[in-house]
């Protein structure tokens, strides 16, 4: 017997008994990326466990990214991942809406049960008096025929009824029944697996293990706000970042953390490649031959068979995405991270959290583009704020009134620019001058156009106004189009923003001034020829 214990010792010793320590792994912090999520769980440990086991994860991350992660003192071994399918809810609200289900399909069970016993009630009573009066009477345990039969009148009347409000009960019950289990598809997370992993461990005190993946159906994208102050030409530039995720289950006071990241993009730069140039006679030539093959009508009637396997028709089944695709360019990515915790549903419904924001100085100015609109539109620029800028939607707020929403991306410009919409006291308007307009004839067998109009720009403010007027001018793009441009007064620059043509004049209007800008342009081509785009 000592030998046998002694022998059971050393195995003891050496090789302790596994026993499997069930924890909880609660989302402590993650990572948004504008199309995936870093997620971090973390599960305590005691001194001596040599097996972790983590259940009911929804089994829809990558597990190539699993990334394990243990504090000094834990030595962590194998680990196994496991999905068996899912059979309870894995947040509060599908939890919730399933218990609703349940409880209005039992009170519709209910209802039928009582319905099936008043029809057997009614079944009886009906068959009490089917016979003649005195038969009733002779089956009912009572010597007054007249009394029986009045209570089988009214034993029936009662189940009549009893009946009827069963059924007006249950159509109202079905109805709420049929809204609950449409609310229920809602927040359902279309996770039909769950994942268990079991992890062999060496804890020698106590500690924590972390378990890192990344997560596809989550993201962020930044969302913006610009009150514009025009007593004072300040800017006041609130930063936001629209949330959401469809994980399966709620995110509960968990730390977070925005990256412009993105963690699934290749590592490696593109490659190069041969540059082959072929002459287009060649080419042809091979596609005749490939036609000519018997091999090529098979694969052409096989594609014109089968238009399920276009690659469309299998994005059809994929979940809508939670936010269009963004780039984000910049030299490294930016992290912003959220001070507290976060509690996020995984419904993939929209939160807002606020960013902070900055007041900016601006200069305002009323931009006119006489030709595409009789209405100035103000503009303020200024200096960008420093830090990194994503590009989103920007909500704009003049003097408090809201004026649209733009998609704004601070990366097409150095400076700070924004629109706030009609700036009604400055009056445009355009007319031809009559000596010239449209003026034409041919000269040495070639045609001659010559157009000429007047910008008259009104100031109605009490106050003096920047303007910037905007004219296209005619660009020649064949050497036999002669083209002529006079502009009074000086244009202040050429080629607007890299636009061929676009010219801008740029002047102070003091209040209530009137100030007139003109254009004549004198064209010659061809005569034989037909120029596109002319009035």
């Amino acid at each position: 017997m000592k030998t046998v214990f002694s022998r059971f010792f050393l195995v003891a010793l050496f090789f302790p008994p596994l026993v499997a320590f069930a924890a909880e792994a609660p989302i402590s912090q993650v990572t948004l990326y504008p199309g995936s999520a870093l997620v971090e769980r973390t599960a305590t440990v005691k001194a001596g466990d040599t097996r972790l086991e983590i259940t009911n994860l929804p089994a829809n991350f990558d597990l190539d990214s699993v990334e394990i992660e243990t504090t000094p003192g834990i030595e962590p071994g194998e680990a196994a991942w496991l999905d068996s399918a899912r059979f309870k809810p894995l947040n509060q609200t599908e939890a919730a809406m399933e218990a609703r289900v349940q409880r209005l399909t039992e009170r519709i069970n209910t209802l039928q049960v009582d319905r099936k016993a008043a029809e057997r009630e009614l079944k009886y009573l009906d068959s009490l008096s089917s016979g003649s009066g005195q038969d009733a009477a002779q089956r009912a345990p009572a010597n007054d025929p007249a009394k029986v039969l009045a209570l089988i009148r009214q034993g029936s009347q009662n189940a009549e009824r009893r009946i009827l409000a069963i059924d007006g009960q249950t159509r109202d019950l079905e109805r709420e029944l049929e809204a609950a289990r449409r609310d229920l598809a809602l927040v359902r997370p279309n996770v039909d697996s769950v994942r268990t992993l079991t992890l062999n461990l060496a804890a020698n005190n106590a500690g924590q293990v972390k378990i890192r993946y990344l997560f596809r159906d989550a993201g962020w994208r930044p969302a913006y706000r610009a009150f514009l102050d025009s007593a004072d030409g300040t800017v006041r530039l609130e930063r936001a970042a629209q949330i959401a995720q469809r994980s399966g289950e709620d995110w509960n006071r968990v730390r977070l953390t925005l990256s412009t990241g993105q963690p699934r993009q290749s590592a490696e730069g593109p490659q190069p490649r041969s540059w082959e140039l072929r002459l287009r006679e060649e080419q042809q030539l091979m596609m005749r031959e490939a036609r000519a093959m018997p091999e090529y009508s098979q694969m052409v009637m096989r594609s014109a068979a089968s238009p399920s396997m276009d690659m469309g028709e299998s994005d059809q089944a994929l979940p809508k995405p939670l936010f269009e695709a963004a780039v984000i360019q910049g030299a490294f990515a930016t992290e912003y991270v959220i001070p507290g915790t976060v509690n996020l549903p995984a419904d993939g419904r929209q939160v807002s959290v606020a960013l902070g924001s900055v007041s900016v100085p601006v200069k305002l100015e009323a931009r006119i583009f006489p030709r595409a609109s009789n209405t100035a539109w103000l503009v303020a620029k200024g200096s960008l704020p420093e830090g990194v800028w994503p590009p989103g939607l920007i909500r704009l707020y003049r003097n408090g009134a809201f004026v649209g929403q733009e998609n704004w991306n601070p990366l097409q410009h150095a400076e700070l620019r924004l629109p706030f919409g009609q700036n009604e006291l400055i009056q445009v308007t355009v007319k031809p001058r009559d000596d010239t307009r449209g003026k034409g004839g041919f000269i040495a067998q070639r045609s001659e156009r010559q157009i000429a109009d007047i910008f008259t720009i009104t100031n109605r403010h009490p106050y003096p106004v920047e303007v910037m007027v905007l004219e296209a001018s005619p660009v020649s793009r064949d050497q036999a189009i002669l083209v002529e441009r006079r502009f009074q007064p000086e244009i202040s620059a050429n080629d607007w923003e890299n636009i061929p043509g676009v010219v801008v004049w740029q002047a102070t209007l003091r209040a209530g001034e009137q100030r007139e800008f003109s254009v004549e342009y004198q064209i010659r081509w061809p005569q034989d020829r037909t120029i596109d785009n002319l009035p």
